[in-house]
């Protein structure tokens, strides 16, 4: 029975279904590794807080490590004590340098959810959903010196949709990429792993998200910023009048002959504001207050048609 470390991040959802299927994969697992709980971050609106594989390895006697630095010479000698024979890696979000990927006796493998050697670095369905890409997956590679550059030993792949949110598209990598971990486990154990180099087109690196990806400039395309508040409904903002205003909803409606930023009309629940090519119809909002019609908003701070939100994110009304 092949002995694995598990990498993931606890407070998200990817890692933890994965973990899961882990258990059921008919191996022993040697220890259970998760990023420190400042650095748990997750594009995925359902954190999983509360319910992480830390919690189930500890219920279950497995070890839980924490490493701030897991390319230490004290966390390297830590994981040859555990003589594992491989490391599986889901969502972790630190990079393993060369003495540590050493260790396992067959291999290290990481779950990344991009069709490699598109979107490497972080947050890949993130940034694939705000690209407008038709297709998205997940590849299982060999980690290696790299970021994300190793050999592909599994790629799972399928379409996206218009309306995919991060949360949506995640689920449906996740139903198709989960029992590649019982997969992985019964190739690496029977030594029957193919491996494939990534190929030289079509790479791109991505980074950390940041609050400034997600405030909105009227100036762009309606269909962009239709596609930006999809992706991660009530994240995108802009601020009006010393307000941040988070937009949940938007459709796309025909364009207007008006300035980007420009209240086109109000109506009973929606509102339409011009942008750089077309327009969007603005559904629910949250505010402070808390969630509103984008109507109801409106009427609130006593906006007309004609008005002007600004074009990006202008904190005052221009007449």
């Amino acid at each position: 029975m092949l002995r694995v470390v598990f990498f993931g991040n606890s407070e998200g959802v990817f890692s933890n279904r994965h973990f899961a299927a882990l258990r059921d994969a008919g191996c022993e697992l040697a220890a259970v590794v998760d990023v420190p709980p400042a650095r748990r971050t997750t594009t995925n609106s359902r954190a999983a807080t509360g319910w992480g594989f830390t919690a189930t390895a500890r219920a279950h006697g497995i070890p839980v490590l924490e490493p701030a630095q897991p390319n230490s010479p004290e966390f390297v000698e830590t994981m040859r004590a555990l003589r594992p024979d491989l490391y599986l890696a889901v969502g972790y979000l630190n990079r393993l340098g060369g003495d540590l990927l050493a260790v396992p006796r067959l291999l290290a493998a990481n779950f990344h959810a991009s069709l490699l050697p598109a979107y490497r670095g972080l947050h890949p369905v993130f940034w694939a959903l705000r690209a407008g890409e038709r297709w998205a997956g997940l590849t299982v590679h060999v980690l290696d010196a790299g970021l994300d550059t190793g050999d592909i030993l599994y790629q799972v792949r399928l379409r996206t949709r218009r309306d995919d949110s991060v949360d949506s598209l995640y689920d449906r990598i996740m139903d198709r990429s989960v029992e590649l971990v019982g997969r992985l486990v019964r190739d690496a154990g029977a030594g029957r792993l193919r491996r494939r180099p990534q190929g030289a087109e079509g790479v791109s690196y991505f980074s950390s998200v940041s609050e400034e990806d997600f405030r909105l400039d009227w100036r762009r395309d309606a269909e962009q910023l239709r596609r930006w508040i999809s992706t991660t409904p009530g994240r995108c903002f802009c601020d009006v009048a010393g307000e941040r205003i988070n937009f949940a909803e938007a459709e796309l409606v025909a364009g207007a002959s008006a300035a980007p930023g420009t209240l086109v009309r109000i109506g009973r629940t929606r509102c339409t504001v011009a942008a750089g090519r077309g327009a969007l119809s603005l559904g629910r909002i949250r505010t402070k207050d808390g969630d509103l019609t984008a109507a109801a908003w409106c009427r609130k701070l006593g906006l007309r048609a004609g008005e002007r939100l600004g074009e990006y994110g202008a904190t005052h009304f221009i007449s």
